[in-house]
């Protein structure tokens, strides 16, 4: 009788197993309108990045850039300097770029294949980052009711902070990957990843552009703010806080003198852009396109910051203009290009606030309506008395 008993379990665990493995992957559960939704959000990325290349100019000679011959401090962000030399030597994209130049109606100035190669990397790079947004709001919304929206609010800042501009519509070839190195580097810190990643990160990030630095203020917010949101500064001074952000802040000294000095016969335009950024506050045309880094949101978001329930991603606001601040010294304020790293964060936020200012306000119209309706009541019951 037992080894009956033991034979019907094992043949009961056994049709589990089987229906289980009957199941479909979790991929192809997914419902179509969610594959719908994602299909188009690809269709809007590759819409963006088409329109990127034609509207923004390119900045750099990608020959000097490629062989070490670039103005600084760009070609101190050497990332990117292989990839396009691989490019520029790949048979294929050579051929596939002559192919387009050859239509001359939408191509009339040619196309290189170092902007074939770029512009399907922007692709990937803009979709990582968006991914990157979509996955910090689904930690840090406690409503999610709005996840739809935040890729399509996302591409909205990349094309207003990489494209609608009046004047000084330039593109550089690290601007989206770097866009993604941070997106990623900000999830890491987020979601507390091992630290040997952000790391590694950080490493690869500061190759291509110098905006890697400000990683380490967010990582120490994030290791300072408690669970409700207050700072406990003797942190700073742990292991943890300190056994990262000194070797990485001394790694990243190190490489740019290191940089800086093997290109110190290059052409220069580096230097303080504070007399540059004055210059243009005196003039009140250049004033829309300055608030429109970010999609104008900076100003709202700092406003209504007291909205954000996660201790994490309110403590990141004050980043702001600490980001504002370091760019008006070494970056041309008008360039909105400057702040497109804190776009995945920025699309995050901004939809968390208007999930909440939405649902305080439904909150408050449902009390007024509840209240007219037991005045009513009682007016009713007054006069049947």
């Amino acid at each position: 009788m037992r080894k009956q008993t033991e034979a019907a379990s094992l043949a009961s665990n056994f049709g589990m197993l089987l229906l289980q493995s009957l199941r479909p992957p979790s991929l192809l559960r997914v419902p179509p309108i969610r594959w719908l939704i994602r299909a188009a959000y690809v269709l809007a990325t590759v819409q963006f990045a088409g329109v990127y290349y034609f509207l923004a100019k390119n900045y750099l000679d990608y020959t000097r850039y490629e062989y070490g011959y670039e103005r600084l401090p760009f070609q101190t962000r050497v990332l990117l300097a292989p990839f396009l030399r691989w490019a520029d030597n790949n048979e294929q994209l050579v051929r596939y770029a002559s192919h387009l130049s050859a239509h001359s109606y939408y191509f009339p100035d040619g196309i290189a294949p170092q902007d074939v190669a770029l512009f399907f990397l922007n692709i990937v790079s803009v979709l990582i980052a968006g991914w990157v947004a979509v996955r910090l709001y689904s930690a840090a919304s406690r409503r999610k009711l709005a996840g739809e929206f935040v890729y399509p609010v996302f591409l909205c800042l990349c094309v207003v902070t990489y494209i609608l501009h009046t004047t000084q519509n330039f593109r550089f070839v690290y601007d989206l990957p770097n866009l993604t190195l941070f997106s990623i580097g900000l999830y890491l810190i987020y979601f507390r990843k091992p630290v040997l990643w952000f790391c590694v990160l950080f490493a690869i990030a500061t190759l291509n552009r110098e905006t890697s630095l400000l990683l380490l203020p967010f990582f120490v917010t994030s290791q300072v703010v408690d669970g409700e949101g207050r700072p406990r500064w003797k942190r700073v001074f742990s292991s943890t806080v300190l056994g990262v952000v000194i070797p990485l802040f001394a790694y990243w000294i190190i490489w740019h003198l290191m940089i800086f000095h093997i290109f110190r016969s290059n052409p220069s335009e580096y230097y303080s852009r504070i007399i540059t950024n004055l210059l243009s506050l005196r003039s009140l045309r250049n004033y829309p396109q300055i608030f429109s880094a970010l999609g104008y949101l900076p100003i709202f978001l700092l406003l209504y910051r007291r909205r954000i329930h996660d201790p994490q991603i309110r403590a990141w606001m004050w980043m702001l203009p600490v980001w504002s601040g370091f760019m008006y010294v070494w970056g041309v304020i008008v360039e909105t290009r400057i702040f497109g790293e804190l776009i995945a964060y920025t699309a995050c936020v901004g939809i968390i606030l208007a999930e909440e200012v939405i649902a305080s306000r439904l909150a408050l119209q449902e009390r007024a309506s509840m209240a007219e309706e037991q005045y009513q009541a009682e007016e009713a019951n007054a006069r049947a008395a």
